[in-house]
C-alpha cells in the first residue's frame, strides 16, 4: 500500500480495489477485512482517492479470482 500510495499520489489517480473471492484449490486467499481496511487507510494517507467495489458474480464462480478457464478440444482443418 505504501509503494501504490507513493506511486499514484498527486497523480489524480483512483484505486478501485476488488477483492478476491474464495476459489476452492487456488493458492490465493481473500484479505482479511482488517487488512483491507489498513491498506484504504493507507492509501487515503497519501491523499488518494480509493472505492472497495462490491464482489458479484460470486454465485455463479465468476467473481474476481473465481474464473477459471476450460479447456475444450476443437478439431482441426488439415489440408493434404
Amino acid at each position: 500500500a505504501d509503494l501504490l500510495g507513493r506511486l499514484v499520489k498527486n497523480r489524480n489517480a483512483h484505486v478501485n480495489l476488488i477483492p478476491l473471492n474464495p476459489t476452492p484449490g487456488s493458492k490465493w486467499t481473500a484479505s482479511r477485512k482488517e487488512d483491507e481496511r489498513a491498506f484504504v487507510r493507507t492509501l487515503e494517507n497519501y491523499g488518494v482517492p480509493v472505492t472497495v467495489r462490491d464482489t458479484r458474480g460470486r454465485e455463479i464462480d465468476g467473481a474476481c479470482g473465481q474464473l477459471a478457464a476450460s479447456e475444450t478440444l476443437i478439431p482441426t482443418r488439415t489440408d493434404n
